[in-house]
């Protein structure tokens, strides 16, 4: 079997040095609920340590503190003391670029391919990663080459050796194969801790312990610090140099030493839960009111604030600060697709027909007394349905519908990246979604939302145009043409009268829409219930949210039309 060697040919079969880990004085309180208090602990590099304890008694938080995904800007969380990886305290930062993942759930990006996860996190290895690398000593251009081939074969490498195949689609990956592909991608990343979420959870105990040979092997080839978190001991103890225990008693880290590893069933706690409060009884329903009324409200003084925010960073989050544009783009395209690909064009395409038929039929149809006063207001009905076309109920309509489906679809999106963690591995791997999804999901919306509204136009305009053909066989194309975009058209000037306050609301819309649909994806998602709450308040606030924009522009469009 081929072994990832990241390159270095300078380097030992075996990197026993590295970074030690050392938690000191740690305190970690939780929505009131300590979880630690001056918790200690050290991890060597080359060693297995296993840190083990009952359901709910702070493991998973360990972990995210170790891996800078639970910090102090986090709400509810208040962390204070040490965790050393060398001489950084990642305490006092809010990521932990020497620190690899390897989430319960996986968490890899479903719109690559195994190949390109791997590249992924390849491409954002920080420096001091790839400061140790081959080294060229040719030109630059040469060595540019060498790099990328090397690049290349460090992907091919570590796919092999842990049999992955390089372009099956995530979805269609088995979940051993998910295991071992999150596992080459972690370690793509050249991190100086490899963390594992609970890696044997709901397996049974031959695959758990398959699972424990893997990581084993894997150790081997690869030594680092490895930290397994789990509560499966059984499983994990054969392969382990250490174990610590979580202790909810003391709110410290125990460790165990060999000697009692057998009997570590008896050394488990549950964890001290807070007493519910005594009521006496059902609690008075006004105040159980007066308290909905009060987190609603503090959430909506919240939520403002956050609007106020996003909207002054608005200009910075528009900069495309990627660490590799090629994943940047690779992005905005996955997003662009979702907000206005062949699909989005036909919804939209009919949307516009219909709107076109109605907006013309009916209106020559119910007209009173037609006979008399069509032939009088004919011209100036057909000038008046291409005006309310064009400048109002198109934009309306599109950006309503745009508001609706694509929000949606990227809310969708989001909320799954955020469920399945795959925006806590972003990161791990020094890769802010902020920058990898919001970036790319504004580009989407600016850029999709126009061409969609003129798809959308362009289905209306082309309908009303075959059914007042129909209908007035003796007028025909050239009259309809002439009339429908009379007060559209400027003596000078390339686009209709109105297009800069068309063009303007529609981006100021799509803004808007790309911001809600991020930041409702974006939210805590405990299962899949509150992904698909992310996308039906997606679509509510960003219809509402249209409504709003058109209504406002409107006092400053059309008194600038009538003044002039």
């Amino acid at each position: 079997m081929a072994h990832f060697s990241f390159n270095d040919n300078n380097a030992p079969e075996k990197k026993e040095q590295g970074a030690v880990v050392r938690i000191r004085g740690l305190h970690v309180d939780v929505g009131g609920r300590v979880l630690f208090d001056d918790a200690a602990a050290d991890f060597r590099p080359g060693e297995i340590s296993l840190i083990v304890g009952s359901s709910g008694v702070g493991k998973s938080v360990l972990l995210g503190i170790l891996a800078g995904l639970i910090h102090n800007a986090r709400p509810g969380f208040n962390i204070s003391g040490s965790v050393f990886i060398g001489e950084n305290d990642i305490v006092l930062r809010t990521s932990g670029d020497s620190v690899g993942v390897v989430f319960q759930e996986f968490a890899l990006f479903d719109e690559l391919s195994p190949q390109d996860n791997v590249r992924f996190a390849r491409d954002h290895r920080s420096p001091r990663s790839h400061s140790t690398g081959s080294h060229s000593t040719g030109s630059h251009s040469t060595g540019s080459r060498s790099a990328n081939k090397a690049a290349a074969d460090d992907v091919l490498a570590i796919l092999a050796e842990l049999n992955v195949p390089r372009h099956t689609p995530i979805a269609h990956l088995s979940g051993g194969q998910k295991q071992r592909l999150a596992i080459a991608r972690t370690l793509s990343y050249r991190p100086d801790v490899l963390l594992y979420d609970e890696p044997t959870s709901g397996l049974d105990p031959a695959t758990g312990r398959n699972v424990a040979a893997l990581i084993k092997r894997t150790h081997d080839s690869h030594p680092t610090i490895s930290i397994i978190v789990t509560h499966d001991y059984e499983s994990l103890t054969p392969i382990a140099d250490r174990i610590y225990l979580v202790d909810p008693e003391t709110k410290s880290l125990r460790e165990s030493p060999p000697s009692q590893w057998p009997a570590l069933h008896k050394q488990l706690q549950p964890p001290d839960l807070p007493e519910p409060p005594d009521t006496g009884g059902m609690e008075f329903w006004p105040r159980r009111v007066a308290n909905k009324l009060q987190e609603a409200f503090d959430k909506l003084l919240i939520g403002t604030s956050r609007a106020v925010e996003e909207t002054a960073a608005l200009p910075l989050r528009l900069l495309p600060i990627w660490k590799r544009w090629k994943w940047g783009l690779r992005f905005v395209l996955h997003y662009l697709n979702l907000v206005a690909g062949p699909s989005a064009w036909l919804y939209i395409a009919i949307a516009g027909a219909i709107l076109g038929f109605v907006s013309t039929y009916f209106t020559f149809h119910f007209l009173p007394y037609a006979n008399y006063t069509e032939p009088l207001l004919l011209e100036e009905l057909l000038q008046s349905i291409g005006f309310a076309l064009y400048r109002v109920l198109a934009p309306i309509l599109i950006t309503i519908l745009i508001a609706a489906r694509c929000g949606a679809a990227v809310a969708s999106d989001v909320g799954g990246k955020v469920y399945s963690r795959q925006t806590d591995a972003l990161r791990t791997f020094a890769a802010p979604p902020h920058r990898y999804l919001l970036t790319p999901i504004l580009y989407a919306f600016l850029l999709g939302a126009p061409l969609l509204l003129a798809v959308g136009y362009l289905a209306a305009e082309a309908t009303s145009l075959v059914v007042f053909t129909a209908t007035h066989a003796t007028h025909g194309p050239a009259f309809w043409q002439h009339h429908f975009h009379r007060m559209l058209r400027q003596s000078d000037g390339w686009f209709f009268s109105g297009t800069g306050w068309l063009l303007a609301k529609t981006l100021v819309c799509a803004t808007g829409i790309a911001l809600v649909a991020y930041h409702r994806g974006m939210a805590e998602k405990k299962s899949s219930r509150d992904v698909s709450r992310g996308i039906t308040t997606t679509i509510l606030w960003a219809t509402l949210l249209v409504l709003v924009v058109h209504f406002v522009f409107a006092f400053w469009e059309f008194d600038v039309v009538k003044s002039s």
